[in-house]
């Protein structure tokens, strides 16, 4: 399923690529999605804002300067759903 996901977000944004996928698997009645997948990345230059530096996972919960993706995948692979924001998913 790593790959599967990986392979959506190639297409669905690039400048995450590099970034580590973190993937849950979910429970739920049946047609619900069945993989949680979360990358993020953020994107400040020079000193945070909340003073966090080099923590991971980044104890900001909401931040407008991360970047982030989360994707629902069903049993196959396909997507479900895709939100992006600065939250910081589990996954």
């Amino acid at each position: 399923m790593l790959k599967v996901a990986r392979d959506h977000l190639d297409k669905l944004d690039g400048e995450l690529r590099d970034e580590p996928i973190h993937l849950r698997m979910l429970d739920g009645p049946p047609g619900a999605p069945r993989y949680a997948v979360y990358v993020g990345a953020c994107e400040r230059e020079g000193p945070c804002p909340f003073g966090v530096e080099h923590q991971h996972p980044c104890p900001v919960l909401d931040c407008s300067l991360r970047h982030s993706l989360r994707m629902l995948l069903d049993r196959e692979g396909n997507l479900v759903e895709v939100l992006r924001s600065g939250v910081q998913w589990t996954a």
